[in-house]
């Protein structure tokens, strides 16, 4: 296939000018740039034409680049969007960053580290710019940028699509390498254990995925959406950049060496081997609970959802029967009705402790000094006497010391926590030796969200709690904090509307994870420890942001911190029509509980190096 010719024979197919056959289809892929943005061909529908042109420091085409330029000068505004590319040749974006030819245009450069989309586009000589269609997903021309590009360019903002013009160029090599270049990956030995280290256990029956990927046929069958979701990086789900920012636990990307071997066994056929089925008689564990059976199971009453309609937040008081104080190391949600199920947050109420949070809300305002406290609460009854939302955001800003993880869940730094739900994102494990204590007599408070899903079902949820032997205590707390935006106003058709929360952690201490949160306009976040000495050290970038996983992110090695630090998320919010979830592209977006509203929160995990310091 002629995905593993060689260079030299793919220059000797295209060294004649040719006029091949019309939407010469290469598909929808999604690349991460030098900055760490991720650019999804589908998200560029809505303009007319894509040129890329390779990139290589020191070696890319400086007459390349020049009509580039001037092409860039004249058709940016006509809806033509320009990126360079660099097909796996350099993987330093710092360097990239750096080149000349990347400053002197200022445009993105798509890191193709894969080498995978390069290789789709045909691209054998870093001369080689291809005109590419965003809405059909079809490329017009490969070639130099001369003339006829301009013309290819032209076709598209015209609305007319023609045949592929392919021209052959004399530049420097793109040198291909990597798993499958030669010859295609093995059935057996390469690919079926990627996937049953990757894929299976979601892909199969009675896995929460949609289909099981369970024998050799089902491979064959779902190969072509195997290839797709590979190139626009929608699976694994719950990807993070993982070229920059610190290594997270249990990460779920692809490595690019797994991504090249499926792919490139995609492109040769789905070729068969072996007499032996590795997806095969795959054994799972016959049981909800990832950490093992727990010894305290909260069964949440079963709640009946409605097949269409709205469901109002539930706020559900659950005792938890403790007759003696236990210390907490894990638990976990273990739902029923996945399909209906969007997220449970969890509140641990003491003995005699109100679960309303307006109430803890002033609490923590009365403690703050007596001239705050009183400027503060003057402002609030203000606002609730006129009638209006006291401007919560506003108060959090400007009085850092406020810790909104104590107002959503109480201010006793012993006090455990139990795991919450969202997708992807249902168990709490602390490491040995840190944990929670769970008082006697306390209350589980729930806010249940549900969304309906076509049909009518009953949800019986549960929450497993794991606790340390008794009489053991634990000699560490975990702790932690959560930034919440109240004020969100995002624009109609905004396709990346920005915002930034700040979250202050006020000991020494380790950070251990953070969760994004929005709903189905999120596009992106990234979240960066800013020191008390101004400097900044990325933590992780989420580039994709997806509704439908939210998963908390776990440092692999927890990062020690000074007193003063700030968690800085910066995130985006697609608004746009190209958002094929958003329900609404033409209406402004606030701030709203329910899904089709939107959020801006980050959780944070850390734990205090000084354990009897008090509270943050």
């Amino acid at each position: 296939m002629k995905k593993f010719l060689n260079v030299s024979v793919l220059a000797l197919l295209i060294s004649t000018t040719t006029s091949l056959y019309a939407g010469e289809r290469i598909g929808d892929f999604s690349l991460i740039d030098h900055l760490g943005v991720q650019h999804h061909m589908a998200w560029y529908d809505d303009q007319s034409a894509i040129v890329i042109l390779p990139q290589a420091n020191g070696t890319t085409d400086s007459e390349s680049v020049a009509a580039l330029a001037d092409l860039q000068s004249r058709y940016e505004t006509q809806g033509v969007v320009f990126f360079l590319l660099n097909p796996g040749l350099q993987s330093d974006r710092a360097a990239i960053g750096q080149d000349a030819v990347v400053q002197a245009l200022g445009l993105p450069v798509l890191m193709d580290d894969t080498q995978l989309v390069s290789e789709s586009l045909d691209l054998a000589r870093l001369d080689e710019a291809v005109v590419y269609d965003p809405k059909s997903f079809e490329l017009q021309y490969r070639g130099p940028v001369d003339a006829q590009l301009e013309q290819a360019v032209r076709g598209l903002i015209d609305g007319e699509s023609g045949d592929l013009v392919a021209i052959a160029t004399d530049g420097a090599s793109i040198d291909y390498s990597g798993v499958g270049i030669s010859s295609a990956p093995s059935y057996t030995n390469d690919v079926a254990p990627i996937v049953v280290e990757n894929c299976a256990n979601c892909h199969r029956e009675g896995g929460i995925a949609p289909f099981a990927i369970d024998s050799k046929l089902a491979m064959q069958g779902w190969s072509p959406m195997i290839r797709e979701v590979i190139m626009t990086r929608r699976m694994p789900p719950g990807q993070i950049d993982n070229k920059i920012g610190h290594k997270i636990k249990g990460e779920m990307n692809l490595s690019d060496a797994e991504m090249q071997t499926l792919v490139r066994w995609v492109d040769a056929g789905s070729p068969m081997d072996g007499d032996t089925d590795p997806l095969v008689g795959l054994v799972w564990p016959d049981t909800k609970w990832t950490l093992g059976e727990p010894d305290l199971i909260v069964a949440i009453p079963p709640t009946a959802i409605p097949a269409t309609g709205i469901v109002p937040y539930m706020d559900l008081p659950i005792d938890l029967g403790l007759t003696e104080d236990r210390w907490v190391r894990a638990s976990e949600v273990a739902p029923d009705k996945k399909d209906v199920l969007h997220h449970i947050i969890t509140t641990v109420l003491p003995p005699g402790e109100a679960g309303d949070p307006q109430a803890r809300f002033m609490e923590a305002i009365n403690s703050l000094p007596e001239e705050r406290a009183a400027a503060i609460r003057a402002e609030v009854f203000a606002s609730v006497a006129a009638g209006e939302f006291p401007d919560i955001e506003k108060i959090f800003t400007e009085n850092p010391d406020i810790d909104v993880g104590t107002i959503l869940g109480g201010g006793d730094p012993d006090q455990a926590s139990i795991a919450g739900y969202a997708p992807g994102n249902s168990v709490s494990l602390n490491p040995e030796g840190i944990g929670g204590l769970l008082k006697a007599g306390s209350t589980l408070s729930l806010q249940m969200h549900y969304t309906t899903s076509g049909r009518e079902v009953t949800d019986q949820t549960e929450i497993g709690i794991h606790f340390y032997p008794e009489g053991v205590i634990p000699e560490e707390r975990m702790s932690g904090g959560v930034g919440n935006a109240f004020t969100i106003a995002i624009p109609p058709q905004a396709k990346d509307h920005e915002m930034q929360l700040v979250t202050n952690i006020n000991q020494e201490a380790d950070i251990y994870s953070m969760m994004p949160h929005m709903h189905f306009r999120g596009k992106r976040m990234k979240f960066v420890a800013r020191f008390p000495d101004g400097t900044e050290e990325l933590l992780v970038n989420i580039p994709a942001f997806d509704f439908n996983w939210q998963y908390s992110y776990e440092l692999e090695e927890p990062l020690r911190v000074p007193a003063g630090t700030q968690i800085i998320a910066t995130g985006g919010f697609d608004n746009s029509s190209q958002n094929v979830a958003n329900p609404d592209p033409n209406i402004e977006v606030t701030w709203g509980e329910q899904s089709w509203e939107e959020m801006f929160m980050g959780f944070y995990s850390w734990k205090n190096v000084d354990q009897a310091g008090g509270e943050d």
